[in-house]
């Protein structure tokens, strides 16, 4: 088909009333693809969590007659110019006379669903789910090359959402140009906005900036929206310990590297000035300050890089990139700085913990980053 016209067909439409569309040719278009988005009801499946009610082996007989218009017209063979798209939302692939007409007449594609992780996984996606959108990714923009770095994090930001993830990575395709790369920096820009996220908070305390900061928390005040790592809202109730939470890691983090590039001889590379010349990265960071840390931090079992919370978990160390982002705005603060910010911070714990509410943290944070 060069062009053809898409027809949905309405919900509640018989199988005998899509064998008649089939046979009915359009004056207007000789080439129609009629799509039926549900024909659950027309096959034999196991129900999925949060999908329809299918009907069962021992309803077979009553759903095999109620197909029967359409598989005749199935196994006689469509009229030429026309294709006919089924979706079934189930639990397993479909059996019955209508799944095995399609497979043997046409084409039957089953995408098996992976389990959610399971708690005690403390990741976003399973192994397999990241398999399947993998596939997808590799199906539907087959000239995509990802940094490690970069599918991590568009992972971690979409979740399991496999229509999304296809139009977030066309979207990057076009933007990294021919056979180009797609790396963090560019996932991080392009795949949902910053605005109303905690990324916006954490580059504020990064870049010691108060007026952003001072925003975000008027934004939260004023009860916007505000999205969390993936592009979920964020509850009311549970904003202002992930804001406390956020500013803490970040803090402990910055705080740590300023330890480490002195231990590796690197401290005059926290020089705001030095660290913020546009070769920086490319010519000093990545290729000879970012393995001494990672090596630093692999090396130090009470490293505050880890996987989860987990007791003895190994260090896991940030990105390239995000480990510069952390070590450019270590140098904007000092030794003191930190310190003082993290021994008042557990006045303000505490008094999360009596009620879990924003008004504790902004004095607070606000504090931390204007004091200097």
């Amino acid at each position: 088909m060069s062009d053809p016209a898409v027809e949905t067909l309405p919900d509640g439409i018989t199988p005998e009333d899509v064998a008649v569309e089939l046979n009915s040719p359009s004056l207007f278009n000789p080439e129609r693809v009629l799509l039926v988005p549900d024909a659950s009801q027309w096959v034999i499946a196991s129900s999925s969590p949060g999908g329809p009610k299918l009907p069962s082996r021992k309803n077979a007989k009553a759903v095999d007659e109620l197909v029967l218009p359409l598989l005749n017209i199935l196994e006689a063979g469509i009229p030429e110019g026309v294709a006919l798209v089924m979706g079934v939302w189930c639990g397993a692939k479909p059996t019955g006379s209508l799944a095995k007409t399609v497979e043997a007449s046409g084409s039957l594609e089953w995408i098996a669903t992976p389990e959610p992780p399971k708690p005690w996984e403390d990741c976003a996606l399973s192994d397999a789910q990241k398999t399947v959108l993998r596939r997808l990714m590799s199906r539907d923009a087959p000239t995509a090359r990802f940094a490690p770095a970069a599918e991590s994090l568009l992972f971690e930001r979409l979740g399991f959402a496999p229509r999304r993830l296809v139009q977030e990575t066309g979207k990057l395709v076009v933007a990294a140009g021919t056979d180009g790369l797609i790396d963090e920096a560019l996932v991080r820009r392009l795949v949902l906005p910053r605005e109303g996220s905690l990324e916006v908070l954490q580059d504020a305390i990064l870049g010691r900036n108060v007026r952003t900061a001072v925003k975000f928390l008027d934004d939260a005040r004023r009860g916007l929206p505000i999205r969390d790592w993936s592009g979920g809202h964020i509850d009311e109730q549970a904003l202002g310990i992930r804001v406390f939470n956020l500013a803490i890691d970040t803090f402990t983090r910055m705080l740590y590297l300023r330890g480490a590039a002195r231990v590796i001889g690197a401290e005059d590379e926290l020089n705001p000035q030095k660290n913020s010349a546009r070769s920086w990265y490319s010519q000093a960071f990545k290729p000879r300050l970012g393995p001494k840390l990672k090596s630093h931090i692999e090396a130090d079992p009470g490293a505050p890089f880890r996987s989860g919370a987990k007791e003895g978990a190994k260090p896991k160390t940030p990105s390239p990139w995000a480990m510069q982002r952390l070590f450019r705005g270590a140098s904007l603060y000092s030794d003191e700085d930190l310190i003082r910010s993290l021994i008042e911070a557990g006045q303000i714990e505490r008094r999360l913990r009596r009620v879990n509410s924003m008004d504790a943290v902004p004095a607070w944070l606000l504090l931390s980053l204007g004091n200097s």
